[in-house]
Parts: C-alpha cells; sequence; structure tokens
C-alpha cells in the first residue's frame, strides 16, 4: 500500500494518467501545466518530486518525456479510495463530516475481494486495544452482514462510532477495547445503523502531509 494523497496531489496524477490513457505516453511538463493551468514548471515539478517520492511514479534521466507510472507495465495495481469521514472511537460526539481532501491508495484485489470499501479517520482512543489510535485511517467495508467479534463502523442518528460488535437476547453491544474504565460499551435497541465491517488499519504516523498549492505564486509570494 502507496504513501496517502492530498486531494491537490491526487488531481496532479490524474492528470498524468490520463494523459498516458490517452496519447499512451508519458506527458512532458509544459503538457502537464497547461492541462492543470499552472502558471510555471516549477509547479508541476515540485508535485513530480513528491509524487515520485511516494512511490506512484518513475522518472527517468536524461530523458524529455521522462515520467513512467508504477505498474505501468501490468496495469495499475491501486485504486483510489477517498477518505470520506471522521468517526469517533470515544463516544459518538463526532459527526461523519465528507472529507474528500485525501486519499489511500488501496490494491485493487482488496476492492475486489471485499465490494465498495471506504476510508474513514480515527477520533479518540477507546479502541486502543484493537490497534486503532487517534488520527489513524480505517478501511471500512460497506456491508451490514457482521458477525459477534467483528469491528464494525455504527452509525447511531447522525454520528458514527467504531467498536467491537456483539448481538445478545436481541440487543446490540458495541464494545469499547481499552483498559482506561472510562469507556463504556454502547447498548442499542433501535434507532441505530451497521454501515461497515473494519477490513485494516493504517497507522497515521505512515503519513506526513505534504500540502503544494495549487499556482506557483503561492510558493512566490
Amino acid at each position: 500500500m502507496q504513501n496517502l494523497l492530498t486531494f491537490k496531489q491526487q488531481r496532479v496524477l490524474d492528470a498524468v494518467r490520463c494523459h498516458f490513457e490517452k496519447w499512451q505516453e508519458p506527458p512532458t511538463l509544459e503538457q502537464l501545466r497547461k492541462t492543470l493551468g499552472f502558471a510555471s514548471l516549477r509547479t508541476v515539478a515540485q508535485y513530480m518530486d513528491i509524487l515520485e517520492r511516494k512511490g506512484y511514479i518513475v522518472r527517468r534521466k536524461n530523458a524529455w518525456r521522462n515520467i513512467e507510472l508504477r505498474n505501468a507495465d501490468g496495469g495499475w495495481g491501486t485504486v483510489s479510495i477517498p477518505v470520506v469521514a471522521n468517526v469517533g472511537c470515544d463516544d459518538l460526539s463526532v459527526f461523519a463530516e465528507e472529507q474528500h481532501d485525501e486519499f489511500i491508495e488501496v490494491d485493487k484485489q482488496i476492492v475486489e475481494e471485499n465490494g465498495e470499501i471506504v476510508a474513514v479517520r480515527a477520533v479518540g482512543e477507546s479502541m486502543l486495544d484493537a490497534g486503532i489510535h487517534s488520527g489513524d485511517y480505517i478501511l471500512v467495508q460497506f456491508t451490514n452482514d457482521v458477525k459477534n467479534g467483528d469491528r464494525v463502523a455504527a452509525i447511531v442518528g447522525d454520528m458514527v462510532t467504531v467498536k467491537r460488535f456483539e448481538k445478545k437476547d436481541g440487543v446490540i453491544i458495541l464494545y469499547p477495547e481499552s483498559k482506561d474504565p472510562k469507556y463504556k460499551p454502547i447498548i442499542l435497541k433501535d434507532n441505530f445503523k451497521i454501515t461497515g465491517k473494519v477490513l485494516c488499519v493504517i497507522p497515521a504516523n505512515t503519513y506526513a502531509p505534504e500540502i503544494v498549492p495549487l499556482r506557483s505564486e503561492e510558493y512566490e509570494g
């Protein structure tokens, strides 16, 4: 799994992909500059540095059209999954707000095997013993087919939380996974919905945000 991209970095990568698909050859920096509406080649070069460092492209030295997509010989091995929401892992105090400002590149096989998936960001420490820290990214498979012991994303009212699922005598219990006694189980009967099952957790420390402005004037003041 590759490093995460910001929305702007993803936009540049998509422009590179589209050029490959349309013309069957790499774009030049000038072509990317015109496509993306940048004022200078310097901005394009800075994006290329980031995409190469994060493993999405490879550049050949001393070549005019020197951009190569990673896995280009065998097709794309990954798909972009947007980070769409924050989820509460402490309580139900965090609203599910759409936030398409960053993406996670996920192996296609994960999507093919699990259907529709989404990435969310954890808030709080009540799932610490499950390896979920505040700020971590969680891949969630959209499904309501869950069994006891599964870690799930549940909507209660307009709010979202991630907990361990148990069903007993017609009552749903969402358990925190933390030794801290301040975290209590959530007991539910109605007014909730299981939206998905946790597939995996991506630690936040694997992602260091790199913000690159869309126009070079933002660099130059």
